[in-house]
């Protein structure tokens, strides 16, 4: 609204009614609904309320530092109050095949998964905003969650060059 001098609930309504057939998503960090200032849980609650019956299908739910507690509200509204999918991310940091690394291992994230999954995430994400999660990685990562939970699994790299 800002930038474009326009009503982004208005734009959303435009968008959806030309792009009937492609879901639509948000992403969603703590405290921070699709932008960068903060605000307080109730109006980020009706953020997401407001979003999904203007036409936003999945919300991308996350916490850089992987904070389940701060997660777990926000999907609230989704698929309880609205049709809305609520995707929660995993953030991905290290190199889980290097021994020497041993706090955000394998193990680390599974758990994580399991957590999510627990408390009711309709999909999976695994968010590489660093491009760190190399091939071998990606492998080993994806096989244990998909051998430990039942969600699908998304997979979000920032990683252009590789």
């Amino acid at each position: 609204m800002r930038f474009l001098q326009e009503d982004p609930w208005e734009r959303l309504v435009q968008l959806r009614r030309r792009i009937q057939t492609s879901c639509s998503r948000c992403c969603c960090a703590p405290a921070t609904p699709s932008v960068y200032t903060n605000y307080p849980d109730n109006v980020v609650k009706a953020f997401i309320s407001k979003s999904a019956e203007l036409g936003i299908d999945v919300f991308r739910v996350f916490d850089s530092l992987n904070s389940t507690s701060n997660m777990r509200w926000r999907w609230t509204p989704c698929g309880k109050d609205t049709d809305a999918l609520c995707e929660a991310a995993i953030c991905y940091t290290g190199d889980i095949l290097d021994p020497a690394r041993t706090k955000y291992s394998l193990a680390y994230y599974v758990k994580m998964a399991r957590e999510l999954e627990k408390m009711g995430a309709h999909v999976l994400a695994i968010k590489d905003m660093a491009g760190l999660l190399q091939p071998y990685a990606a492998h080993a990562l994806v096989k244990a969650l998909r051998d430990e939970i039942d969600l699908p699994i998304h997979f979000h790299t920032h990683d252009t060059s590789g």
